[in-house]
């Protein structure tokens, strides 16, 4: 049966509970409107099906979430949004000798999910604590993700990237097997300038459900090559960690 709201209805239902979610105060209609710019009739009509079902509630004419979301996660006993706990994290980061963020594939987009190391830069702090999305392809951790995705999830997010960036598309595929064979992904430069980033899976019950990310300087000709050698060092001592 088709969505009363047309094909963009899964989507903007999105657009409605993330604007909610990140609201500083519970926002009322018009906040919703102004913050995912659909027309007033739509977002009013969406957000009382929301509020039925249980995704949102409503008081004194503003929004929360409700807990419809936590409701379905407990039926299917989902593990916690964050596979690794920030103390693991932290001890990895002193394994590993470098900053290191948490990871994972949501949509086609890349989220930083949290991130541990004295030394970690504010940008990665940052972007870990907004929760912002960063685009797959141009990311370790994404390179990583969509390797060991499922054929359909990795052949979707690759139609959308290649409609606007087909040279990432190009660039990613032959190195796959690769990435496969020795579980690290590689990114130098490519979401953040001066930035070199490797990225190892997280497995939970058989499945890579993560990334860890580890950072270190970008690398250039004129690089210590021993300088160059300590990411790959780190991350080769961090999955033997994880493993153990």
């Amino acid at each position: 049966m088709t969505s009363p709201h047309g094909n963009q209805g899964v989507h903007r239902i999105d657009r409605i509970l993330e604007s909610v979610a990140r609201a500083p105060v519970p926002p009322r209609l018009t906040d919703i409107v102004h913050e995912t710019g659909l027309p007033r009739s739509t977002a009013a009509d969406l957000v009382d099906e929301l509020r039925r079902a249980g995704y949102l509630q409503r008081s004194a004419n503003t929004y929360r979430l409700g807990r419809r979301l936590q409701v379905l996660t407990l039926i299917a006993k989902l593990p916690p949004p964050t596979p690794i706990e920030h103390a693991r994290l932290g001890s990895l980061s002193r394994v590993a000798k470098t900053p290191l963020a948490l990871a994972a594939l949501v949509g086609g987009e890349i989220l930083y999910l949290d991130a541990a190391g004295p030394q970690a830069p504010q940008r990665l702090r940052t972007i870990a604590e907004d929760l912002r999305p960063r685009p797959a392809l141009r990311t370790a951790a994404g390179r990583l993700l969509l390797t060991f995705a499922d054929d359909k999830q990795r052949d979707h997010v690759l139609r959308t990237v290649r409609e606007a960036d087909p040279e990432s598309v190009e660039a990613f595929l032959p190195e796959m097997p690769t990435i496969r064979r020795t579980r690290v992904a590689r990114s130098d430069g490519l979401a953040d300038v001066g930035v070199r980033a490797l990225a190892v899976p997280v497995t939970e019950h058989g499945a890579v459900t993560a990334a860890i990310v580890l950072l270190g300087p970008r690398i250039s000709h004129r690089s210590d090559p021993v300088a160059q050698l300590s990411l790959d060092k780190a991350a080769a001592e961090l999955l033997n960690a994880w493993l153990d």
